[in-house]
Parts: structure tokens; sequence; C-alpha cells
């Protein structure tokens, strides 16, 4: 429990310290998102093997920054939101599909790692399904997540929007800081509302541990967390007027705190699902006493896509 405390508040101060550097640029917060990624993807690639879904581990870690890449790149050509996110889905397809067309025509080498693993499988057959698993890797986490990027450059892409570039930027602050309060709240009291209550088990198959109690303590705090964040924010000057312009009113916050505090709970259990199929307790171990990156973030996997399409109403 101490390591567990220890590594908690170092995660928690690396957060504020990251969040802090956005006033410097936002290409410090855009890197520690590419770093979670590629940290996760790699997760994700062991998780998925050990499940025996097989599939090649580079294109998912190299993918973070070739999403970015092009991202910027999108950016830089001033394209709409909806461009950007149907050619970042396209290339994916695009790389995932000359990598079954690789595997299919070189059948020969398939064979040889078909044979190496002892499968009973024709070889176009395992490429496509070794195609399919890496196209899942890349969404999760790095697809997912990168919904955090695009949050934090609602200031740096402020050509899509009518509204003031200043607004835009304390906006995408104060987004941010929901998107990680959340999850944060639903998680921490979802575990101290189950551990006092107990009762009913909530999906005793995926994780014997969560109960119906401590599901329902996480939804309401969750949700509660977003209307004081929003309260708090709205007590400084810049952010009020901010909040006025773009009509955002505190119950607005109570529909995304609740609805995202869901999907941070569907996103623990997503990944315990997937961690139960590979029959590992940890994604990894590169956080004491937490286990691995997609440990500490599978609810914002879910939560960052939400939390980003809901806030673009307000400024769109």
């Amino acid at each position: 429990m101490k390591q567990r405390v220890i590594t908690g508040a170092m995660i928690l101060a690396v957060l504020v310290l990251v969040l802090f550097a956005r006033n410097i640029t936002t290409y410090i917060f855009d890197a520690f998102v590419i770093i979670l990624a590629t940290i996760g993807a790699y997760e994700m690639t062991n998780i998925l093997a050990r499940s025996n879904m097989y599939n090649n581990k580079y294109i998912p870690l190299c993918y973070p920054i070739i999403t970015y890449a092009i991202y910027i790149l999108c950016v830089s050509l001033e394209l709409k939101w909806y461009m950007i996110l149907l050619i970042e889905l396209s290339v994916l397809i695009l790389i995932v599909g000359l990598l079954a067309l690789f595997g299919i025509t070189f059948a020969k080498k398939t064979n040889n790692e078909i044979k190496t693993r002892n499968l009973k499988i024709r070889s176009d057959t395992f490429s496509i399904f070794k195609s399919m698993h890496t196209f899942f890797a890349c969404l999760y986490p790095t697809a997912l997540i990168f919904g955090l990027i695009l949050i934090n450059n609602f200031g740096t892409a402020s050509y899509v929007f009518v509204k003031p570039k200043e607004y835009l930027t304390l906006f995408a602050t104060f987004a941010l800081v929901v998107t990680f309060v959340i999850p944060i709240f639903t998680d921490t009291f979802a575990y101290l509302t189950g551990s006092l209550i107990k009762g009913k088990k909530l999906c005793p198959n995926i994780s014997p541990n969560k109960t119906i109690s401590g599901a329902v303590g996480g939804l309401l705090w969750g949700g509660a967390s977003a209307v004081v964040t929003f309260l708090i924010f709205n007590s400084i000057p810049n952010y009020a007027e901010m909040f006025t312009e773009f009509g955002v009113k505190f119950w607005h916050l109570i529909i995304i705190g609740l609805v995202a505090s869901v999907l941070c709970q569907l996103g623990d259990l997503f990944e315990s699902k997937l961690k139960r199929n590979a029959n590992v307790k940890d994604s990894g171990n590169i956080l004491p006493g937490h286990g691995g990156i997609l440990d500490r973030i599978d609810s914002h996997l879910f939560c960052a896509p939400f939390i980003f399409f809901a806030f673009l109403i307000f400024i769109v």
C-alpha cells in the first residue's frame, strides 16, 4: 500500500507538471500523451499475444508517432476536424491492409511463423487475423487516448472555430482538467464506496472485486467532481467570461460528468476482460504498486474521446 501511495503521488505530480507546462508550449503535453500511448501499445501487444491474438507489435509501437505526424500535417493544411479523423482512420486501415497483403504474398514466411507457433491455420487466414489484431492494438490505446491531444490543441487548431483563440486555450485547459478529474474521482470513490458498503458483485466473471455499490458511488462522485471543477474554474474571472461566451452551464457538466463516469467504469472493465483473457494481473510493471500504463489510463481511454466530442459542441 505504501508503494502504491508513493507511486500515485508521483503520477499526480507529473500530471500537474505537464499540465502547467502547456503554458510554455502545447507540444510538451502532446509528447507526454505520445509516450503514454507508445508504452500502452507495447503492453497491449503483449496482452494480445498472451491471448493467442498474434499481432505485428512494431506497427502499434510506431502508430503514435505516425498518427501525430498526420495530425500536424492536417492542421498545417487547416483541414476540418472530421477530415482529420477520416484521414487518420483511412491511413490506419491502409497500413493494416498492406500488412495483411504482405503476409498473404509472402506465404512462406507466414507459414514459418505458423509452424513456429505450432498452429493449425491457413497462411492467408492467419495473415488476416494478425492484421486485425494489429488494428485493434492501434485503436486501443493510441486512437482512443489521442482524444487528449485533440482537446489539448483546441487553441492550436483555432482556425476551425469562430471563437477567440485565447478563450479556446482556456477551454482546452478546463477540458483537460475535467478529463483527468472524472476518472480519478470515479476510480477512487468506486473503490472506497465498494470497500465500505460491499454488497452484490458488479461483474464477478470479469472483475471479482467490483461491486454495484462501488459503481454507483463512483458514478455519483465522478459526476460531482465535474460540477465542482466547473464551479472552481467559474470563480476565476477569465474562465467565467469564457464559460459565458461558450454558453457552458453547470448542468452541462452534470450530464457530461455522469456519462463520462459510466464510460470510465466501462473502460476499466474492458481492460480487466482483456487481462483476464490473457491470464495476467497487470498490463505491465512500469509503475510499482499500480502495474502498467494501461492499468492507469484504462478509464481515460473511453472518457477522453467522449469529452472531446461533448466539449466540441460548445465551440463549433
